[in-house]
């Protein structure tokens, strides 16, 4: 058998290799698109023929028969219990099948025949019977018999069965499926072939009617025996002949026609026990598939088997009964079930090219290239090449105008200038045929600001800032919305250029927000982002003269308190005059401009004042000839509504005072 199990294996591998067919594809896939080409289930052949190699291992729950009362008048029988262990089952079946239900054939039936061969071992303990028997002198006597040891059976099972099987497979791409096999099993012959290791002690117990001078004998049914019977049991005899040779006793008293014997073996230990055919089973034979071809898969698997049987057993059944007799315990077995389970193996092969309807086989699919443009596409396959067909289908739940064209040469038709949505009730008609397809959803492209730039207004009061954005599509229209301070402006129109950048031009000073970019109905965010002119430049200061001019200021840059090196000098004629007339003193006026709150305005002139202060100090006037006053924004000597003013009245004005 495993001879046959090791063909099949190896027939089974040739079998595959030789199957092995290249798919190959008539147009190079495109970025965007999903292919799935390989021919579907619905193509495929409705006949097959399935070869499997099944392995595993065997459990059998077995009913014993009632047969105590075949032993006459038994007396303290113990018949054992039976038991089965260290079942295997290994085996081929070969089926017909036929794929017959719905149109995509995933459901069909399958018949063939199943040859399983099983093993394992029976095993029954502590067999011991007393009853009422003849010996062969005619004799009524007391015989007891005892097993040695568990009795052991070696057991080989051939099991032939003829499945009829509802039958499922799905191909998932062009290599992998999965497949089922599910029903009946009407077996036709399960023969066991059985091997014993059985041995036991045959002792015999005599009554006599009248002291022993040939008087009949009858039976002892006490369950002790009585102590004047005449006993052929080791016991009695090595309590009356402990130096005695029980085996030449045993032996003498056989001779004598006395159904005796110790360790006696079967005079046959193998034989053959058939079950009553006809039972019906179960199988349950789940695989995965792997396709080699059109024409053949390969299938790896598992199987569960359920197996009832039932058996008549004999109305004098006994184990054994006379010296050398064996009856194998599978004859007292009235019922049971074996369960089988364990690995499989099997070949498929698809019994030619079945004729098909025409059928959507795979749709391509690529969105838009641009956002809002309806540049993207469709690609059925599957199609009559060279008829005329006609696409319908609806766009987000409309009905559109469809397609009409030629099949090319590969089975396809593209259907181009589609825009983004989701595409429904997509249908193919190629003369009297009609096919439908899987829903396609196309989706647009996000439009995205990438990087973006800006430049500030060259000076205050110049509207020569940029904003520029990077990402966006190459000669494209775009709308570009905006706030400027917190105001929406008047919105921006323009090319997109060809290095996918949009530059906003002739922008003032001030906080942009709220940016968003539109083209073809796609909108991007851009980032907020506020332009700033720079300060303009401090004043020159005005020639400075002996003696200190209380008109000659000491200006300083917008909010600001530090002295400019061109005021030093100014500083340093007020040191001279203070030290050449010891009993003059200063008073130092700091000024602002209108920038600011008066509060504010206020500290920071006072702060203008200090720092002129702390000047003279370093310089070494006595800080008690030195006056500072604040005005803030109160005292302007120019308008503040120029920079140019602005800049006149952020000023220091010095003040030299005699004291009288």
């Amino acid at each position: 058998m495993k001879r046959i199990l090791f063909l099949l294996i190896a027939a089974n591998g040739a079998l595959s290799a030789i199957a092995q067919s290249p798919v190959t594809s008539t147009k190079a896939d495109a970025p965007g698109h999903n292919r799935r080409w390989f021919m579907t289930d619905s193509m495929l052949s409705r006949w097959v023929i399935d070869v499997n190699v099944l392995g595993g291992m065997l459990t059998q729950d077995l009913t014993v028969a009632s047969t105590n009362g075949n032993y006459t008048n038994g007396i303290n029988n113990n018949l054992g219990k039976l038991s089965f262990s260290n079942g295997l089952s290994y085996g081929a079946d070969a089926q017909l099948g036929f794929f017959c239900f719905g149109n995509k054939s995933h459901f069909g039936l399958g018949s063939g025949i199943s040859y399983l061969y099983q093993t394992g071992d029976l095993t029954l303990d502590k067999f011991s019977v007393q009853y009422q028997s003849t010996d062969n002198n005619g004799n009524t006597f007391r015989q007891l018999i005892d097993a040695n040891k568990k009795i052991t059976e070696k057991v080989t099972v051939t099991n032939i069965s003829i499945p009829l099987l509802l039958k499922y497979k799905k191909r998932f791409t062009q290599r992998v499926g999965v497949s089922a096999d599910a029903g009946i099993l009407y077996n036709v012959q399960m023969k066991n072939d059985y091997k014993t290791d059985a041995s036991f002690d045959y002792q015999a117990i005599y009554q006599f009617t009248a002291p022993p001078d040939g008087l009949p004998t009858v039976y002892d049914n006490g369950v002790n025996p009585n102590p004047n019977d005449y006993m052929v049991t080791k016991a009695s005899f090595l309590n009356h002949n402990p130096n005695g040779n029980v085996n030449d006793f045993f032996k003498s008293q056989y001779e004598h026609g006395l159904n005796v014997g110790l360790n006696a073996k079967p005079k046959t230990d193998v034989g053959t026990v058939s079950y009553v055919t006809g039972s019906v089973g179960l199988l349950f034979r789940p695989t995965f598939n792997l396709f080699l071809s059109d024409w053949c898969s390969l299938n790896l698997g598992g199987y569960v088997m359920f197996q009832p049987f039932n058996n008549n057993v004999p109305t004098d059944y006994k184990l054994t009964n006379k010296v050398g007799d064996y009856t194998s315990s599978l004859a007292s077995v009235s019922s049971g079930s074996a369960t089988s389970y364990g690995g499989n193996l099997g070949v498929r092969f698809y019994l030619g090219q079945r004729h098909q309807q025409m059928a959507i086989t795979s749709i391509d699919q690529m969105g838009p290239f641009t956002c809002g443009l309806c540049d993207g596409t469709i690609m059925l396959h599957g199609l009559t090449p060279g008829r005329q067909a006609v696409v319908k289908y609806k766009m987000n739940g409309i009905e559109q105008n469809g397609f009409t064209g030629t099949v090319a040469a590969d089975g396809t038709v593209e259907i181009t200038g589609l825009c983004a949505g989701t595409y429904t009730d997509i249908s193919a008609t190629v003369g009297s045929h009609r096919a439908t397809g899987v829903n396609v959803t196309l989706v647009d492209p996000v439009v995205k600001i990438s990087t973006q730039t800006s430049t500030n207004p060259s000076a205050i009061g110049k509207c020569d800032a940029t904003i520029t954005m990077t990402g966006l599509y190459p000669g494209q229209h775009a709308t570009v919305y905006y706030s400027l301070n917190g105001g929406s402006q008047v919105v921006y129109n323009g090319i997109v250029g060809s290095d996918n950048t949009l530059k906003l031009d002739g922008l003032c000073e001030g906080a942009y927000t709220n940016v968003v970019v539109s083209i073809n109905n796609c909108t991007a965010n851009g980032t907020d982002v506020t332009l700033t002119a720079p300060p303009p430049p401090p004043p020159p200061p005005p020639p400075v003269e002996k003696g200190i001019d209380p008109s000659t200021p000491i200006l300083f840059d917008l909010g600001k308190t530090q002295i400019h090196e061109s005021s030093l000098d100014i500083l340093e004629e007020a040191v001279l005059e203070l030290n050449d007339n010891k009993s003059a003193y200063i008073i130092i006026d700091g000024h602002t401009d209108d920038i600011g709150s008066p509060s504010s305005n206020r500290v920071l002139s006072y702060k203008r004042a200090q720092a002129v202060k702390d000047y003279l100090k370093e310089m070494g006037i006595d800080e008690k000839r030195l006056i500072t006053v604040g005005h803030g924004e109160e005292e302007p000597i120019a308008p503040n509504t120029s920079s140019e003013g602005r800049a006149k009245n952020r000023r220091v004005i010095m003040t030299l005072r005699h004291q009288h």
